[in-house]
């Protein structure tokens, strides 16, 4: 009797463990991607990048892109939302980037549809989505193809124009790991100017940093509402840079308490996230490296303090991608670092799970099953079955992994997308605080997290078994707040979607599997999108959206204010549209290359947006 009573505990325990993991369906989903690579001179052992993102704007599956390694092509895997993936890169016109290394989903034109933006040992690529399922190549249009051997992207409003800014980091090793005075490679920011097209001002910015440059990311340390930029360099020196809120930038790396050896060695940073690790309403940064991994938790004085052997976080594996996440859906963050080995200096290949004990961190790779013993680069974080968690796509050098989170499934939890108006459309740079009695969650959407790639542009934040939530409260880069106080039945709400402005009543968009979505905040009864292709030629299409049915006239004028077209639409009724434009004036003549503008009329919505022609 006694023996079956233990037999019976452990069957229970194996069942509770077995339903409290991470499980890999990458076959059933078909992600595993690569074949074996086709060019082992292409520099297959940096690795390549991923990001999460919902490009086709289908009710928020989120769908990935993953660097083509080693001479193979890139991959989009549209997310089918039934388990299933299916790569469309060639269809697209995204699967060919040569000597690709990193890559970035962000909406650069504002258009409500996320581009993609490529770094490549050669070239570096820019495609425009034209929402249509395809992207069009404005690289050099937008003038942002740099050839120095880009590495990772962060994006962010740096200068509070309501325009998100490309920051590429520029790895300067030659191709023999051998050479240790390697020629430095400047890195390059660059400025959008909301006409399609960007101008390099990273001299002019104060943020020309030459070193050899794995990863930057930007993030407002201070809390003054500016982003700042963090950059990671191998052999050192890492630099931080505030923001001083005219158009430029301070190296303030020595004075913020940011070094350049641990233990008499150079750190050797790899890849970057930033958190709220300890809910203090501030961010801290995470650092991989060569020989141990950094924590700075931030003192919120200007000051930073390494505090990664005393929490409990200084990984011993070649440390690439991290990402601070709620993976129990307790309330606090989490830590994920991915290992790879390199050189054959015989390091674990293990990754760490390191989980949250108030402000303590313990490993539970194995226990949830994140181990995933392989060498690895990247990796990036989503909801990619749309149930309110944070799953895991990792790059290895043997197959891709995609992890399901079935950790603690029933604690409740949001999962919030932001839309901006003042500011940028996805709301990069935003800070969220969300608090249930005295604990209070700080998230900023980072744009170019991990390494060579980025997390998901949702936020997900882990309730435990509340359902009621006193305030959330959101600060967007333009510098309006919006709050939102006492909110119950959270349990039955799988999405807020929050407009930047006015803080109105919650107002239902969609239902589906018995769960909500809402959207807070002001709700436009009309809405027009940037035009693409942008710049055209000769033809181009003018998206927008109607809530209602209403009368909607398009007008076209040349840059001197002279009327070029005008369309009288009459009344239409609700969804999505779209204005075909042949680049031909009211008489049919086809009109010269220059700046155009379009207004857009329906009901109280009156908005003008501007579009290039070049032949």
């Amino acid at each position: 009797m006694r023996l079956s009573l233990i037999l019976l505990i452990t069957l229970i325990s194996i069942s509770q463990l077995s339903n409290a993991q991470f499980v890999d369906v990458s076959t059933d989903a078909g992600v595993t991607q690569r074949d074996s690579t086709v060019d082992p001179d292409s520099g297959t052992w940096l690795g390549p990048g991923t990001a999460a993102v919902d490009y086709d704007n289908d009710s928020c599956w989120m769908d990935i892109f993953v660097i083509g390694d080693g001479g193979l092509p890139n991959a989009l895997y549209h997310n089918n939302g039934d388990g299933t993936f299916q790569d469309i890169a060639e269809k697209a016109g995204i699967a060919n980037t040569p000597k690709a290394r990193g890559c970035v989903w962000f909406d650069y034109d504002n258009d409500g549809w996320r581009d993609l933006y490529v770094t490549c040992d050669g070239p570096n690529f820019l495609f425009a989505n034209n929402g249509d399922g395809t992207f069009t190549d404005v690289s050099v249009e937008a003038g942002v193809a740099d050839d120095l051997h880009g590495t990772s992207i962060a994006v962010a409003d740096y200068d509070h124009d309501g325009w998100l800014d490309i920051y590429v980091a520029n790895w300067g090793r030659p191709r023999s790991l051998l050479v240790f005075d390697p020629a430095p490679r400047i890195n390059r920011l660059y400025r959008n100017l909301g006409d399609g097209t960007f101008e390099e001002v990273a001299e002019d910015a104060g943020v020309a940093d030459n070193g050899i440059a794995w990863g930057a990311i930007f993030f407002d340390y201070d809390n003054d509402t500016w982003t700042d930029l963090f950059v990671a360099n191998d052999h050192g020196p890492d630099k931080l840079y505030r923001n001083k809120g005219n158009g430029s930038f301070e190296d303030v790396s020595n004075q913020s308490g940011i070094v350049t050896q641990i233990r008499g060695k150079p750190t050797g940073a790899m890849g970057l996230c930033v958190g709220d690790y300890d809910n203090d309403k501030d961010l801290d940064l995470f650092v991989t490296n060569y020989d141990e991994d950094l924590l700075w938790r931030n003192n919120g004085d200007g000051t930073f303090s390494n505090v990664a052997e005393e929490v409990g976080v200084a990984n011993e594996g070649v440390g690439w991608y991290a990402s601070f996440v709620d993976i129990d859906l307790d309330g606090d963050s989490d830590l994920y670092v991915v290992n790879g080995d390199v050189d054959k200096s015989q390091k674990t290949n293990i990754n760490r799970l390191y989980e949250n004990h108030q402000g303590r961190f313990v490993d539970k790779a194995e226990d949830y099953n994140l181990e995933v013993n392989a060498v690895a680069r990247g990796a990036t974080a989503g909801d990619f079955d749309n149930d309110g968690d944070v799953d895991f796509y990792i790059v290895n050098n043997t197959g891709n992994t995609l992890l399901k989170n079935n950790v603690n499934p029933d604690n409740n939890r949001i999962k919030i997308r932001l839309r901006g108006t003042e500011s940028n459309r996805d709301g990069i740079g935003a800070r969220v605080e969300v608090k249930i009695a005295d604990h209070i969650q700080t998230q900023e959407l980072v744009c170019g997290t991990g390494f060579l790639g980025s997390d998901s542009l949702e936020m997900e934040f882990g309730l435990a078994k509340a359902n009621r939530i006193d305030s959330i409260i959101v600060k967007w880069p333009s510098g309006i707040i919006d709050t939102y106080r006492e909110m119950y039945g959270i349990d039955n709400i799988s999405l807020i979607i929050i407009t930047e402005g006015e803080a109105s009543q919650l107002n239902v968009d969609v239902e589906a599997k018995g769960k909500q979505s809402v959207t807070w905040g002001k709700i436009k009864i009309a809405e027009v999108f940037q035009n693409y292709p942008n710049p055209f030629n000769p033809e181009t299409w003018i998206p927008y959206k109607l809530t209602e049915s209403m009368g909607v006239n398009i007008s076209i004028f040349s840059s001197t204010g002279e009327l070029i077209r005008q369309f009288n639409l009459g009344k239409q009724t609700p969804g999505d549209k779209t204005l075909y434009w042949d680049g031909k004036n009211i008489n049919g003549e086809e009109v010269a290359s220059g700046i155009y503008f379009y207004q857009f009329e329906a009901g109280n919505t009156h908005s003008m947006r501007k579009m290039w022609l070049i032949k």
